[in-house]
């Protein structure tokens, strides 16, 4: 039977095993069989040679079975067959950031209100080799046009405002990762992906879900809304359906590269549309977008080292405080479910919070106190506001300042004219080398504009920036990078090599879930699937709502109460709105453990 045959085959056997599993009201814990079916049409979209015995291995902690382990490379995304779309080119000889390359575009392709070409990006890598870790930063970034206060960058209405699009990074930004420090071609990386795309992969229910939450932005445009449903009508979960426009458009990035989407024939086509509508992107725009490599960022924590990135994203930088101040505090000794650490943690979240709205913003047009905000001294600083016991009412960003640099004062004195969109990626090969990336679309589905015959949806992300001239920190202004909460997350152990790579989606959630999981690994002594499905908390910014999961004891709900916190969502074992951990863990043992997390239905794969 040839490979066309056998790939209907299984997709036929997957679209009625996944209906069988629906109708019959499939419970949670139905999510493990229905991964594992999903994985077998991966194996067979993109085979790689058939092992002779396949090691088994125990994962303690993988309560959904969305986990895997293996010794030669694993990874873990928002889809399991995004996961194994890396690990097959780990198999086929890539390494980490092939894979990574591979499977960003892969959750492109099958969670595509979170991300894809149409967005931005922030990657941290571990190079085993030299021994050294990489950021590479891949922002969205303002048109030449965005002058504060003359642009519309609303996203309130349905749809967002068409001037809102800002100039995507994930080609520039992936591309560049792949030639510095890459072993593959693009074309070999995107293959499998161009595959998917015109063979057909199956509906989920979380793409449903994302869709019913953006129907009103998506029916805005018919191009938009026949890309994503079946004329209007929601697809059934388990139906297979294709996208050859996108596939179409991956195959001219293989074979055109950065130039083929930032200044050719294809920039001009998507130019002309968004103009068409209202929007004003320029071809010069695309030509002028760079990613940029940046040094990581880093704090010690108990013994261990902490990478992450720094501005444009003010997720990063505030993590890291985050982990400063919960130092000065002996979280081991209260336990993971106690209200103290609850409280301890949630404080520290605010207070970092504040400074991370305040002074955080693109490096390159602001001078920015990152290395104060890292400091041990400043964490300590922060921590005496900490009583234990009792919530901070009124948490206020710290006594810094941030000032234009003299790029920003040149570009500014020129007068030239949700839970999130989000999804984290992380993967570990056999060599030692480690890679954690988060990738935004902004809000789901971004703009909901699609340029026709493209293939996918441009972000909104002139909403992040200030659009008013009293702005002290981040302020719109002719291509600055926008500011996001991504901070992608790398823990070194005291050899200075990765033990654990780590991130979620969620907006602020998402720097609270990677708090959480790094301080479940480090002072609760839980391995990478422990720790990411744990119970998790999310404090609302400064406010009082403490989104708190229903598996923390009573005794600790209580306590909370009384000390002021409204609870949400506290009826909920695995709640909504405190992000979704994707993880990767290098044992001690030689084994690489990767878990995706059962909140969203995330995945991994492993071999």
């Amino acid at each position: 039977m040839n490979m066309k045959k056998t790939l209907r085959l299984y997709m036929a056997l997957l679209a009625i095993l996944i209906c069988i599993l629906t109708a019959s009201g499939c419970s949670k814990s139905s999510t493990a069989a229905q991964q594992e079916t999903i994985s077998e049409v991966a194996e067979v979209a993109s085979p790689v040679p058939e092992e002779k015995e396949k090691e088994t291995f125990e994962f303690e902690g993988d309560t959904f079975k969305t986990g895997a382990v293996g010794r030669n490379g694993a990874a873990a995304c928002a889809s399991p067959i995004a996961a194994k779309v890396a690990t097959d080119i780990m198999a086929k000889g890539g390494n980490a950031v092939d894979a990574a390359v591979g499977m960003i575009y892969a959750v492109g392709l099958l969670e595509p209100a979170a991300t894809g070409i149409g967005g931005a990006g922030q990657m941290v890598i571990y190079l085993a080799s030299e021994d050294r870790y990489v950021n590479i930063e891949y922002m969205t970034q303002a048109p030449k046009a965005a002058v504060t206060g003359a642009l519309d960058t609303s996203t309130s209405e349905n749809p967002p405002s068409v001037e809102a699009l800002a100039i995507p990074g994930v080609v520039y930004g992936t591309l560049t990762a792949l030639e510095e420090y890459g072993t593959m071609t693009a074309a070999e990386v995107l293959q499998p992906v161009i595959d998917l795309a015109r063979n057909g992969f199956p509906v989920t229910e979380r793409w449903n879900a994302n869709i019913e939450g953006r129907y009103a932005n998506l029916s805005a445009y018919d191009y938009t809304l026949g890309l994503y449903t079946d004329d209007g009508f929601l697809w059934n979960e388990g139906d297979m359906i294709t996208n050859n426009d996108l596939a179409d458009t991956l195959e001219m990035i293989a074979t055109e590269g950065i130039k083929g989407f930032y200044d050719s024939d294809y920039t001009q086509k998507m130019v002309d549309y968004i103009q068409s509508i209202g929007g004003v992107l320029t071809r010069e725009d695309f030509a002028q977008y760079r990613s940029v490599e940046r040094e990581p960022i880093s704090t010690t924590y108990r013994g261990y080292t902490v990478y992450t990135t720094t501005g444009p994203s003010n997720g990063g930088a505030p993590l890291l405080e985050m982990l400063n101040i919960a130092e000065n505090f002996d979280l081991a000794s209260y336990g993971a479910d106690s209200p103290e650490t609850v409280e301890i943690l949630s404080d520290a979240f605010a207070l970092a919070y504040q400074d991370g709205v305040a002074f955080i913003a693109d490096p390159d047009y602001y001078d920015i106190p990152v290395d104060t905000m890292i400091s041990k001294e400043y964490g300590q600083e922060r921590a005496k506001s900490i009583e234990v016991g009792s919530r901070i009412k009124t948490a206020r960003a710290g006594r810094l300042t941030i000032s234009l640099s003299e790029t920003g004062k040149k570009v500014l004195s020129a007068n030239t004219p949700d839970q999130g969109g989000t999804s984290h990626m992380v993967c570990a090969d056999s060599m030692g080398n480690v890679v954690s990336t988060t990738n935004t679309n902004g809000i789901n589905f971004g703009s909901a504009v699609a340029v026709p015959g493209t293939g996918f949806v441009f972000n909104a992300h002139l909403a992040n920036l200030n659009n008013m001239e009293s702005a002290r920190a981040n302020q719109m202004m002719p291509y600055i990078k926008v500011r996001s909460t991504t901070c992608p997350v790398i823990v070194a152990g005291s050899t200075g090599k990765p033990v654990l790579a780590v991130g979620s989606p969620g907006n602020w959630a998402l720097v609270s879930a990677a708090l959480n999981a790094v301080v479940n690994y480090i002072d609760f002594d839980m391995n990478c699937a422990e720790a990411a499905l744990a119970p998790r908390f999310w404090r609302d910014g400064i406010s009082k709502d403490l989104y708190i999961e229903a598996r923390y004891s009573a005794s600790t709900l209580e306590a909370l109460k009384g000390m002021g916190f409204e609870l949400m969502e506290s009826d909920k074992d695995y709640g909504a709105h405190v992000g979704c951990v994707a993880a990767v863990e290098i044992g001690e043992d030689g084994l690489i453990y990767a878990i995706g997390d059962d909140r969203r239905h995330y995945g991994a794969s492993a071999y």
